[in-house]
C-alpha cells in the first residue's frame, strides 16, 4: 500500500469516527463521509466496497491502534504481574485519550456489525489481538486462573471499559490512584491462588 493511500484510508477513517460519534451508524451515509473528508465518494467505494466494509474495517484499524499502543515499549523482562498493570492502565488510557475510538467501539459492540465481522476478526486473533494472546500467556505460566479466556478477558477489559466510561461520562474522576484501584481488583480476581 503506498503512502497516498494510506493517507487517504486514514483520512477517511478518521472522519468515519467524528460522523459515527455525532449521529451514529445509520445517521451517517456515505454521501457525509465523502464530505466531511474530503475524498470523493468513488475513491471511498474503491477501498470499501460498502458502508458494512468501512465500519468493519474501521473496526478493525481501532483495534490495531489500541494494540500498537499499548504494546509499544513492550519490556518482556518485567514481571508478569508488573506488565499487567502496564497493560490495564495503558488500556484505560488510550481509551481515556481518544474518546472517539471509544465510542465507535461501544457502538460497534452493540451493534450487528459485530456478529458480521465475527468471522474476519477471530481468524486474525492471534495476529491482532495481543492482549489476548498476553492473557493466555498468564494462563500458561500459571500467573493468572486457568479460566475460559472469554470469561477472563471479559473480566479484564470489562472492569477497565467501564471505568473508562465512568471517567468519560462522569462522576469519576482520573487519577492515578483511583486507575490503580481499578487495576488492582482486577489482578485480585483474576489472579493464580496459592
Amino acid at each position: 500500500m503506498n503512502v497516498q493511500l494510506t493517507e487517504k484510508i486514514e483520512i477517511i477513517f478518521k472522519s468515519t469516527l467524528e460522523l459515527i460519534c455525532e449521529k451514529g451508524f445509520h445517521g451517517t451515509p456515505m454521501s457525509q463521509i465523502a464530505k466531511q473528508s474530503d475524498v470523493a465518494i468513488g475513491t471511498i467505494y474503491h477501498y470499501f466496497p460498502s458502508k458494512d466494509n468501512l465500519i468493519i474495517e474501521l473496526f478493525c484499524y481501532c483495534k490495531q491502534k489500541i494494540n500498537n499502543y499499548i504494546f509499544s515499549d513492550w519490556d518482556s523482562t518485567l514481571s508478569y504481574k508488573s506488565r499487567f498493570y502496564i497493560v490495564m492502565r495503558k488500556f484505560c488510557v488510550f481509551y481515556l485519550e481518544n474518546t472517539d475510538m471509544f465510542s465507535f467501539m461501544e457502538q460497534f459492540h452493540n451493534s450487528p456489525y459485530l456478529e458480521i465481522s465475527r468471522n474476519s476478526w477471530e481468524k486474525n486473533l492471534n495476529e491482532e489481538n495481543n492482549i489476548m494472546a498476553f492473557l493466555y500467556e498468564g494462563m500458561r505460566i500459571a500467573e493468572l486462573r486457568n479460566i475460559n479466556i472469554y470469561i477472563l478477558t471479559s473480566s479484564c477489559i470489562g472492569v477497565a471499559t467501564s471505568f473508562a466510561k465512568k471517567v468519560i461520562y462522569g462522576p469519576l474522576e482520573f487519577t492515578d490512584e483511583n486507575l490503580n484501584e481499578m487495576i488492582e481488583i482486577i489482578w485480585n480476581g483474576v489472579k493464580q491462588h496459592d
